[in-house]
């Protein structure tokens, strides 16, 4: 088996590309059964079973590996001290390592973390996973799942366009391999870490907030950027995580894209009314983004290995003067998105699993080379969680 990596090659080389879920279930199933059930979710996902290989000339596709290189561990730590250590950990890609998930007994429950490198899907697929392992730790059986990857029509102006084709021509076509990516990897992460804040919005104060919503006619997504940008004295340029199953399959892989906006919030009208006017804005680039999506047709028309360039930019490894420009262009360099925001509304899996329950949920994308301050929201149980993910500087603790 050989699939193409096109659409999602921003994710090869880009330093900090970890999903993070954690979740609370009920009970405290042996270690060898969750590692089982573990292990049988690994096996009916086509792409945990694979590998990403890079060629000379720098085309990437994954293929069947001979064994899957995802594990996992049962531990006592505190889960964000593991976090903010193996995200500096390069996930062996080359080898299949998506996932890193790790097990700690509590005195009534059972609670795990999930780390998935994006080639592996998106927030949707690590919870889709979520739901596979749930079900095989209770005794029940799935079906297997092909790959499935992101597939648009395109969708881009003459000039956008015309940059990319500016800048391919002028790229020199220089060919990196992990050896690089190893590299850039301990230059990006020698003096910084990330920080994941949560906040927790318990049943009753969501059904206030959603009535409301409901009754400005909004929904909750604009309701919490105009939340977010309230104190801002600037304009805030905030992109979004757009789900690309255009039918609504559960298969892993990443089949996400994104939408922008601009938006200045105004001090003297109410938050409802700013969160109107956002939505506004985000009806009109999500009705545009049902003829293609602009971003997916933008960076899938850049050269590979330029794209790879852009993220190593961003790393500080690597510069050349048409991988800057790009990289500037692209927001990779210089001013980020102030928020990325990433909404999985309710969790779309099951919470009950025979005699096992997932009473809690987190949800974290990551600090992508683009981004600032990635906002990141699930609701599971009737609780909504939202983090707030950036990065600091290790050193200084800014």
């Amino acid at each position: 088996m050989r699939k193409d990596i096109h659409y999602e090659r921003d994710e090869l080389f880009d330093v900090n590309m970890i999903i993070t879920f954690k979740i609370n279930i009920t009970g405290r199933p042996t270690f060898e059964k969750i590692e089982s059930a573990f292990n049988k979710a690994i096996g009916i996902n086509e792409i945990l079973l694979t590998k990403v290989n890079l060629e000379p000339d720098g085309r990437a596709f994954y293929s069947d590996n001979d064994e899957f290189g995802s594990w996992i561990n049962q531990v006592d730590e505190d889960f964000e001290t593991i976090r903010q250590r193996e995200e500096k950990k390069r996930f062996l890609i080359e080898k299949g390592e998506y996932l890193r998930v790790f097990v700690r007994e509590n005195s009534s429950d059972t609670s795990m973390l999930f780390m998935m490198h994006h080639l592996a899907g998106d927030g949707k697929s690590l919870l889709y996973f979520i739901e596979d392992f749930m079900t095989f730790l209770s005794g029940g059986t799935k079906e297997y799942k092909k790959i499935r990857t992101v597939e648009t029509k395109e969708n881009i102006d003459a000039i956008s366009r015309s940059i990319v084709r500016y800048h391919n021509k002028k790229w020199n076509g220089k060919v990196f391999g992990f050896d690089v990516l190893d590299q850039a990897y301990q230059t990006y992460w020698s003096n910084k870490t990330s920080v994941i804040e949560t906040k927790t919005i318990e049943e009753k104060e969501l059904k206030d907030i959603l009535n409301n919503c409901r009754e400005a006619g909004i929904k909750f997504t604009a309701y919490l950027t105009a939340t977010l940008i309230s104190e801002e004295k600037n304009k805030m340029h905030i992109g979004y995580a757009v789900d690309y199953r255009h039918d609504n399959n559960r298969s892993m892989g990443n089949q996400a894209s994104g939408i922008s906006i601009e938006y200045k919030y105004v001090s003297s009208i109410s938050l409802m009314e700013n969160a109107r006017r956002i939505q506004n804005k985000l009806d009109k680039k999500l009705k545009e983004h049902e003829k293609g999506s602009y971003v997916l047709s933008f960076v899938g028309g850049i050269n590979p290995t330029l794209r790879d360039a852009v993220n190593l930019e961003h790393v500080g490894y690597f510069h050349n003067k048409v991988s800057y420009r790009l990289a500037k262009i692209m927001g990779y360099v210089g001013k980020t998105k102030d928020y990325s925001i990433t909404n999985l509304t309710v969790a779309d899996i099951p919470v009950k699993y025979g005699e096992y329950e997932i009473k809690n949920m987190m949800f974290a994308a990551p600090v992508v080379s683009y981004g600032k301050r990635i906002i990141s929201v699930i609701t599971c149980n009737g609780r909504t969680v939202i983090t707030r993910h950036v990065m600091k500087d290790a050193k200084i603790g800014k």
